[in-house]
């Protein structure tokens, strides 16, 4: 169980990283696993192009492996540098896996 929901909230974040331009600053705020529903509940911090701060909410379906965008919310400067300090980064590098031919 313990390995499968790893595995889910690892290709939750691959998802999620794909939204974000390469090297993007984001941090995840807040992570929750729902195993009834069989979806990841994920709350990340970014810097809008404009230079907001917000708080973007985003639902991941397991079975489907959909990314929902649940909504935005902006966040002052002070709030964001806390964030910024206790929470852990999401990598945001992107890669294209090569083909074999």
């Amino acid at each position: 169980m313990a390995d499968a929901m790893a595995a889910s909230r690892d290709a939750c974040y691959q998802r999620l990283a794909m939204i974000f331009p390469a090297g993007a600053l984001v941090w995840i705020e807040s992570e929750e696993y729902d195993s009834a529903g069989m979806f990841w509940r994920v709350t990340l911090l970014y810097r809008n192009p404009s230079g907001q701060w917000e708080r973007l909410r985003y639902r991941y379906d397991i079975p489907t492996e959909v990314v929902f965008f649940m909504g935005s919310t902006p966040i002052s400067d002070e709030e964001a540098a806390h964030i910024r300090r206790t929470a852990p980064r999401l990598p945001t590098s992107r890669t294209l896996l090569a083909r074999s031919v």
